[in-house]
């Protein structure tokens, strides 16, 4: 079995948390990632969490699964003191933030490190 560990700079930071979905074998299928970190374009409004690294691993992609865990996300996060998540997201998932309320910030696009078009999207949790 290869097993890739990930890790970001920012996991053990304070506030930090993962969230994902597994399949019957146990292997990881969706995954998401939180950081306690203020909107770079909407800095008034703390605490917020950025959303990183969402993803769905392919052959299970259009099954509900990142779905599921974007409604758990905002769930556990609506219990919080949480006021705002934001995010980084590409041109491509736009629409699928959408669906949960996500706004998308006129004037806030640019290419990311992999040169696909994404755009800050903000979620006001309050």
């Amino acid at each position: 079995m290869d097993l890739t560990t990930v890790s970001h700079e920012m996991d053990a930071a304070p506030g930090a948390w993962h969230l994902g979905a597994v399949d019957a074998r146990g292997r990881v299928v969706a995954i998401s990632s939180f950081y306690v970190v203020p909107c770079p374009l909407r800095p008034e409004i703390r605490p917020a969490v950025r959303l990183q690294f969402m993803a769905v691993d392919p052959p299970v992609q259009r099954m509900g699964l990142g779905s599921a865990v974007m409604t758990e996300a905002i769930r556990r996060l609506k219990g919080t003191d949480a006021a705002l998540m934001w995010a980084s997201a590409r041109d491509t998932a736009l629409r699928f933030y959408e669906r949960f309320g996500f706004i998308t910030v006129e004037g806030s696009g640019f290419s990311g490190q992999t040169g696909r078009p994404h755009h800050i999207i903000v979620l006001e949790l309050r």
